[in-house]
């Protein structure tokens, strides 16, 4: 039986205000994860009247683990496992780690008032659509070239409102010395709904550890 593996993690927070100097973020994220983003910031030239949430600064490690993507209104801290070596329980505990300390240092220059933990799955399986339609439809539809969709959950925690976002789609995916391996892509987007307070990095990473299992083998489990 095929396992389910580890694609990427993320963490988004979103500003409580339009930061026209994102590359202010720079040091501060790169000092706070101890020198990870080996390569040259990309700083782009983003017109004043594009979407906010478009990335200005562009960070990277030269390995491609690491990506860092700074916005007007948000920053995201994105690592990619590929083959990691370690299982998924450990790679999730390592991220919480990084991104506590992520966190506590974009918190001193910027607030912020909703945060999104996403976790990207792959599952190798020879008739991707036909394990999606076993477990979600009840309807025969066929070899499918194309099968995805989306629901949300929401819940409360900690005294915030939260969405589960949970996508589920046909795929393939290519991993390096070997052909492309098709399968099913399981992404899960856990955020809050945006407060009229700033959130406390301790506040967010509460409600994140409290529901951490929900991103590990078993929990992604559960959706395919």
């Amino acid at each position: 039986m095929s396992e389910i593996s580890l694609v990427q993690l993320q963490y988004a927070l979103f500003f409580d205000s339009i930061e026209n100097r994102p590359d202010k973020l720079i040091p501060r994220v790169d000092d706070a994860l101890d020198g990870v983003f080996d390569q040259m910031p990309t700083i782009l030239p983003i017109p004043q009247d594009a979407p906010p949430e478009v990335p200005s600064v562009i960070m990277q490690s030269s390995n491609g683990v690491y990506t860092c993507n700074i916005a007007r209104t948000r920053i995201d801290f994105i690592v990619n496992y590929g083959n990691s070596g370690q299982s998924v329980s450990v790679n999730v505990d390592d991220f919480i780690k990084q991104i506590r300390i992520f966190s506590n240092s974009v918190s001193k220059y910027k607030k912020f008032t909703r945060f999104g933990f996403v976790g990207k799955y792959f599952l190798k399986d020879n008739n991707p659509s036909r394990k999606i339609q076993n477990k979600y439809f009840k309807k025969d539809l066929g070899d499918l070239e194309e099968l995805n969709f989306r629901f949300n959950k929401r819940f409360e925690s900690n005294e915030l409102t939260l969405n589960d976002v949970v996508e589920i789609s046909k795929g393939t995916i290519n991993e390096v010395g070997r052909t492309s391996q098709q399968g099913v892509f399981i992404q899960r987007d856990m955020n809050n709904v945006p407060v009229s307070t700033s959130l406390a990095t301790e506040e967010i990473l509460k409600v994140i550890t409290s529901h951490q299992n929900s991103f590990t083998i078993s929990g992604i489990s559960e959706l395919i």
